[in-house]
């Protein structure tokens, strides 16, 4: 299994998580754009796309924000299951050693 193989694994897994906490909580709150800001320093980013969209996830690709990386939404809700989902997912990458960020802002 290659690197962009494991990522893929890694993203359903935290996906999979992610989306069972979130349905624990009611969706109530401001709906925002909460996202995780993906840092991969010198991967192939066509590869990183595919991994992502392979694990049932979307980024539009490699941004600017603190450093480069990918914004990746869960879409597991429209507010606090969003935010649930968020920050599980975080928690699940970190854990595995991938450099994540947290992105919130209110829409």
């Amino acid at each position: 299994m290659d690197k962009y193989e494991k990522l893929t694994q890694d993203l359903k897994e935290a996906k999979e998580a992610a989306a069972k906490e979130a349905e624990k909580v009611s969706d109530g709150g401001t709906a925002n754009l909460d996202s995780t800001f993906l840092i991969l320093k010198g991967w192939k980013e066509e590869k990183v796309l595919e991994a992502i969209k392979n694990a049932g996830l979307w980024s539009s690709g490699k941004r600017q924000w603190i450093g480069a990386g990918y914004f990746i939404s869960i879409n597991a809700g429209q507010a606090n299951k969003r935010t649930i989902a968020r920050d599980i997912f975080i928690v699940v990458l970190s854990a595995k050693g991938y450099e994540t960020l947290s992105f919130d802002k209110m829409d």
